[in-house]
């Protein structure tokens, strides 16, 4: 027969242990996912893309196919269109008089005051003369060489921010223009490059733009609650994850097309926490990247989508209409959209659908 004081010190000694096993268990890291897990999708998704471009371009660009009539023809009444621009007398004080506010809407002057040809000296002359023009056979080898390696070598910082110095991606932005307008005049000094007007280059309307809807993010973000957001939330809201998922995919889709990628997601991805916080998700990855990624796809879809379209239109001098691109761009799109959600809700299955652990 054992004393109460044993069965005591029994059930202490039991109840101390079980207290160390969980401590130890809730320290015990958990496992990292695997590299393929980890970078197989986005590893098969280049591989595709280059096996794409291969088949359809050729390995050297041999089946590029040429221009037609019609875009030769197209291409010849620009050159003469630009040539005809810079041999126009010009008066410099009427442009500086004239001012911005006669860029608005005034492509259809009449033919006393120069018609479409006097409206484009008036916008060229407003961007600083600047017309692209490529000068790629203009370098050397070894200034080819150079500009490639910065380039791609910027492009690998801005993948992995924080694993060459840990200042953003904004600063490694800068950096990147910075250390491009740099090298571009040591490679004029040498002999190896053309030259090179850095402020000419520099288009204002995409930073005006740009400009103009960050500050409407950062006030939408700073909206009280039980506004916009509470609302957002709830038309997002769904008890079914891939339906939540597929909410969101279609939100940012459209968003992003109507509005620009980066405000949507900036706008959008403390709502998609909230719903994860929510639901108690064990994990939310699947739906920030449903909100991401199809920004991505959804923004090509328009002109002011993002910032290289508005850039695109801004050096077309108005020559493509919104529907035009619009038109062009809806079977691209679509077919990403669709991609990217199949891809999307094969990968993390076990999250999205019924009997997940999410």
């Amino acid at each position: 027969m054992s004393s109460p004081l044993y069965e005591d010190d029994v059930e202490c000694s039991g109840a101390a242990a079980a207290e160390v096993a969980t401590t130890n268990a809730a320290k015990t890291p958990a496992s990292k996912p695997s590299f393929l897990r980890k970078w197989g999708p986005a590893l098969i998704a280049v591989a595709g893309v280059i096996v794409v471009n291969a088949i359809l371009l050729g390995p050297t660009g041999s089946k590029v196919p040429p221009l037609s009539h019609r875009q030769l023809t197209a291409k010849s009444m620009r050159e003469e269109r630009t040539q005809a621009v810079l041999d126009m007398d010009w008066d410099h004080e009427a442009d500086l008089k004239r001012g911005l506010h006669n860029m608005q809407g005034s492509r259809n002057l009449s033919e006393a005051d120069g018609g479409v040809m006097e409206y484009t000296r008036r916008r060229h002359r407003f961007l600083g003369e600047y017309v692209h023009v490529d000068v790629s056979g203009e370098f050397s080898l070894f200034g080819k060489l150079t500009i490639t390696a910065i380039y791609f070598a910027f492009w690998v910082f801005l993948m992995f921010p924080n694993w060459f110095l840990p200042i953003g991606r904004p600063g490694i932005a800068l950096g990147g223009g910075l250390s491009m307008v740099v090298v571009r005049y040591v490679l004029l000094v040498l002999g190896h490059g053309p030259s090179f007007d850095a402020p000419k280059v520099i288009i204002l309307e995409p930073l005006f733009l740009l400009f103009g809807l960050m500050l409407t993010t950062i006030y939408l973000e700073k909206m009280e609650r039980g506004g916009l957001f509470d609302k957002l939330r709830d038309s997002l809201d769904d008890p079914v994850n891939w339906k939540r998922s597929a909410k969101i995919m279609l939100m940012s889709t459209i968003g992003s097309a109507a509005v620009m990628n980066d405000s949507v997601v900036l706008i959008f991805s403390g709502v998609v926490v909230d719903l994860c916080v929510r639901h108690k998700v064990a994990n939310s990855l699947p739906y920030l990247l449903s909100l991401a990624t199809t920004a991505n796809t959804g923004s090509a879809l328009t002109m002011t989508g993002n910032p290289q379209n508005i850039l695109i239109v801004s050096l077309a001098y108005d020559d493509i209409s919104w529907t035009e691109f619009l038109m062009n761009m809806v079977i691209p799109v679509t077919a990403a959209s669709i991609i990217n959600a199949v891809m999307l809700f094969l990968y993390y299955s076990g999250e999205l659908f019924p009997g997940s652990s999410g």
